[in-house]
């Protein structure tokens, strides 16, 4: 694992900033100073070039375009918006096409994945860290929390969910990793991610790939073992192709991931887990109930307001131990499903198509969409720069290809 090569090279400090802004720790405790530094800073970076008038127009156009949906949501929402709430939309979405266009640019292009793969290698070595060593710093750690969330930690370098599920191993006691996000489910995005870079575009099968592969075990995140066991059926497909005595080996250890996975889901269907698996179904069907009623603009991207609106008795569904009493002064889980509620039919599809047609990663891109697809329906990160900047870098794809010839 080559960190040393890099560490003289701070280029990479910008795309760290940028995955930090993806739901860890820091933006959790200090939201509106990450979401303005990211915005100064590839502001920074797209300008201090000097600009095509190819590249300026693609900026005007999607900022256009953006700005145009943003604003059209906040006027006829179903309810009145917050303009601090459409600020900071505003600034979310005017950085991540800050970050794709300087990505974009030829020079750097190649440096999105050379950047993002080494400051996720740095996240990988942080929650390894910080899931073994637990057990020494447990009688150490303490409560940090703000208005919407709280969690305890050791000296803020290291990170653990209050009432998260244990595992205890020879009297040893663990808790799930989260590593520097919020949740580890978020964790399991990035470190699959991760295995996906190193399994189809490094196309390499060596200690990294498997302490990536420990590493996700560790978040006992049911999507996060889901997609890693997808993928590692993608990996030794191909690896079987090329030579058959690799075959045993890969069955051997998909047959043990696969009952891992399986128990794993079995507990959030009929265990302990039961309740956040119901949680989730909640966030996927309500929304439908939300959107017929606001097809075209939704009924606001204010998240507060969407909270309230979502206790409306005519919204209410019966899903066994899940009621309002239980979703109250909660927000959804499913970025894309409350994106659907909150912005509306045309928005979302705009986003949607936008992510298929990402040109940063053109490896397997029709199971990037999946997987990227799948982390949105689990987590509520779709409105971070990170993730729109893919979006972002659909739209740049989509304009280059269909520009008018004068251009």
């Amino acid at each position: 694992m080559k960190i040393a090569s890099k560490s003289l090279d701070f280029s990479w400090i910008s795309m760290l900033f940028l995955v930090l802004t993806a739901g860890s720790m820091i933006f959790v405790f200090f939201r509106k100073e990450m979401l303005y530094f990211a915005f100064f800073l590839f502001s920074t970076l797209f300008f201090i070039k000097n600009l095509y008038k190819r590249e300026l127009i693609i900026f005007l156009k999607l900022t256009i375009l953006f700005l145009s949906f943003l604003i059209i949501n906040f006027l006829f929402a179903s309810t009145s918006q917050s303009l601090q709430k459409l600020f900071a939309n505003i600034v979310i979405f005017t950085t991540s096409i800050f970050s794709a266009m300087y990505y974009y640019r030829n020079e750097n292009k190649k440096l999105f994945i050379d950047h993002l793969y080494f400051v996720l290698k740095l996240i990988l070595i942080h929650s390894l860290i910080s899931f073994f060593i637990y057990p020494l710093i447990k009688p150490f750690i303490f409560e940090i929390s703000n208005s919407r969330y709280d969690c305890y930690t050791f000296l803020n370098l290291f990170f653990y969910l209050k009432n998260t599920h244990s595992l205890s191993v020879v009297g040893i006691d663990f808790v799930r990793n989260q590593g520097i996000f919020w949740e580890p489910g978020v964790l399991q995005i990035f470190l699959n991610l991760l295995l996906f870079i190193i399994a189809f575009i490094k196309k390499k099968k060596g200690l990294l790939f498997w302490i990536t592969v420990l590493a996700i075990l560790t978040t006992f995140s049911t999507t996060g073992l889901v997609v890693m066991f997808i993928q590692l059926l993608l990996s030794f497909g191909s690896e079987v192709k090329k030579n058959i005595f690799f075959l045993p080996f890969t069955i051997l250890s998909i047959f043990l991931l696969y009952n891992i996975t399986k128990k794993n889901i079995s507990d959030k269907l009929h265990g302990s887990g039961q309740y956040s698996f119901q949680a989730r179904l909640f966030d996927l069907v309500q929304p439908f109930y939300m959107v017929s009623q606001n097809p075209m603009t939704g009924v606001g991207l204010d998240d507060e307001k969407f909270i309230k609106i979502r206790q409306n008795p005519s919204f209410s569904l019966s899903l066994k131990t899940i009621d309002f009493t239980n979703v109250k002064e909660k927000g959804s889980t499913n970025s894309i499903m409350f994106f659907l509620a909150a912005a509306g039919i045309p928005f979302t599809l705009l986003i949607l198509l936008m992510l298929y047609f990402q040109n940063f990663i053109i490896e397997k891109r029709k199971w990037f969409f999946i997987f990227i697809f799948i982390s949105l329906m689990t987590e509520p990160i779709m409105l971070r720069p990170f993730f729109l900047t893919f979006v972002m870098s659909g739209g740049i794809y989509l304009f280059n290809k269909f520009r008018w010839k004068i251009y």
